[in-house]
């Protein structure tokens, strides 16, 4: 999940804009819905089978790979805290502070629920003796392991298509965002466009202005990058405008990644449905994290997000995780090394 270039920051922000001027595009309104695409499980009629051999013998449909409700204490051996370290450096040399950390002191597991922490600190100290002092803190959970010897990633679960959603709770404040989002390594790969590997955001909640009342609506963002990061990174996104307020309580945020299309949700309704350069066909794991100002007040979309108040605490809850496959949407799947 990366901020994206001038340019690119530019054309962006216009377009929120000129969306949030004139709120008129609301969750399932979208013309670039195909409504015969749409079923998703969970849908009233769409039978959901318990294992990939119990769908495969009543003739094929959906099954379960992932149900995870984070009880207990401590992360299921699927999920791990995201790697630690500096995530952004400080956008200003006379204010270090700023630097961002990810650090698994931030997350714990309470409650049935993931709780992710933001906290801007001059005592920090780190149980593994990474982070500075000083700094900005908070921490996301993902299904990969950085190998210790540096030789690649280690996939504790990961798919290629399917259904996918989370029930969280964002962090409500300014100078942050949050995210559920789908990455492989081969998404840095030029070429293939996105699908030897295309980094997914079902959701990214970097708004300033993130609620209407006056108006009764939400602004959220989705996203799909490919070839990079750098001068051949490409980038398609959409935002759009959810009647409620996000920001209150928790919502369910929905990917439906299919051989042919992503087809995005907020509570259940499709919002977005897009081919973005190209499907990728290879497994992606999972992420949800929280990300922190780093001084120059911008976050992705090319939004503004504002200055991190740093006397807040703000709390990403995570409360669930799911995940579906559909035995028609195996023979698609493709190894990197197809490409």
């Amino acid at each position: 999940m990366k901020k994206y270039g001038i340019i690119g920051s530019f054309v962006i922000i216009m377009f929120s804009v000129l969306l949030c001027l004139s709120c008129v595009v609301f969750r399932g309104e979208e013309s670039n819905i195909d409504w015969n695409k749409v079923s998703r499980p969970g849908m009233d009629g769409i039978r959901v089978y318990s294992s990939q051999a119990e769908a495969v013998a009543a003739g094929g449909g959906w099954y379960v790979t992932m149900d995870e409700n984070f009880d207990g204490n401590f992360l299921p051996e699927e999920w791990v805290p995201s790697p630690h370290g500096v995530r952004w450096e400080s956008q200003s040399a006379s204010h270090p502070e700023w630097t961002n950390y990810w650090c698994p002191d931030m997350m714990r597991v309470r409650n049935g629920k993931v709780e992710i922490r933001v906290l801007q600190k001059t005592d920090h100290a780190c149980s593994a003796g990474i982070c500075g002092r000083e700094g900005r803190f908070t921490s996301g959970i993902e299904t990969r392991r950085i190998k210790a010897d540096g030789s690649g990633d280690e996939m504790l679960f990961s798919q290629a298509f399917g259904y996918f959603e989370a029930t969280v709770q964002f962090p409500n404040a300014p100078g942050m965002w949050s995210a559920f989002w789908l990455q492989v390594a081969s998404q840095n790969r030029i070429g293939d466009d996105g699908e030897d590997g295309t980094e997914i955001d079902v959701y990214e909640s970097a708004f300033l202005h993130r609620y209407n009342k006056k108006e009764d609506f939400s602004v959220m963002g989705h996203a799909l990058l490919w070839d990079g990061y750098g001068k051949e990174g490409q980038v398609e996104d959409f935002l759009t405008c959810v009647r409620g307020d996000l920001y209150k309580g928790y919502h369910t945020f929905g990917l439906k990644w299919t051989p042919d299309e992503y087809i995005f949700y907020i509570d259940g309704q499709p919002t977005w449905m897009t081919k973005g350069g190209g499907v990728s066909k290879v497994r992606e794991y999972l992420r949800l994290t929280c990300e922190i100002d780093a001084g120059d007040q911008y976050g992705p979309h090319g939004e503004i997000i504002g200055k991190f108040d740093d006397d807040s605490d703000p709390v990403f809850y995570i409360d669930s995780v799911r995940v579906w496959q559909h035995t028609d949407y195996l023979s698609s799947v493709k190894d990197v090394e197809d490409f």
